[in-house]
């Protein structure tokens, strides 16, 4: 090939590798909410103790209200609460559709949260030098849901989980036994990846595109 052509052909390979660039896309929600007027929530549910149930939902009001400023979303109280209000003794279609003529609500969030029992897990490293350890930890199990009023149809649902240890162990023929113990409530502390694992669906994202 002439000196000339190769030059050329150079030329037009960096002008169009110049040429092609990365933009950032936005990608909407899964889940968009301001098709709905006004929503209601009721307090999240747990095998926990109030201040957590309580925790809960402010967590999860507090994402929603982020993740799409300007949803309107009206506290209810909790589902006992609720049923007592309108005269109903579980949420079937009845107890939904007195429940938006009277709060004005065109669908309610509903979530609870499970804790299991803490878990023993035991390993050992080295059988030889008698290393191992103890691992003491809970896990917790979050699901929630979004429920029409007029039609009582679920519109939305997700789950998540996550584990937090509550204390160790280690016992080695050279350090000895040691240990430690959380003074913080595991229950507690994992509540806001829970929430924030849980309402993924309504967040706006973004992906990386190449153009030219």
């Amino acid at each position: 090939m002439r000196k000339s052509a190769w030059f050329a052909l150079m030329l037009s390979v960096a002008s169009l590798w110049g040429c092609s660039h990365t933009v950032v896309v936005p990608v909407p929600p899964r889940m968009e909410l301001h098709s709905y007027g006004t929503l209601g929530i009721v307090e999240f549910a747990s095998n926990s103790d109030p201040a957590i149930n309580a925790q809960t939902t402010r967590e999860f009001q507090s994402h929603i209200h982020a993740a799409q400023p300007g949803t309107r979303i009206l506290e209810l109280g909790t589902r006992e609460e609720l049923l007592a209000a309108v005269g109903g003794r579980q949420l079937d279609a009845g107890a939904l559709r007195r429940i938006g003529e009277k709060y004005g609500v065109d669908a309610i969030f509903l979530g609870s949260i499970a804790y299991s029992e803490p878990k023993v897990d035991v390993k050992v490293y080295d059988s030889t030098k008698l290393e191992g350890g103890v691992r003491v930890e809970v896990r917790g199990d979050i699901s929630g849901r979004l429920v029409e009023t007029r039609t009582g149809a679920n519109v939305w649902s997700s789950s998540a989980w996550a584990r937090r240890p509550v204390g160790g162990l280690s016992v080695s023929a050279e350090q000895g036994v040691s240990g430690s113990m959380r003074k913080s409530n595991p229950r507690e502390e994992m509540v806001p990846a829970l929430v924030y694992h849980l309402t993924q669906d309504f967040r706006p994202s973004s992906v990386r595109q190449q153009v030219n």
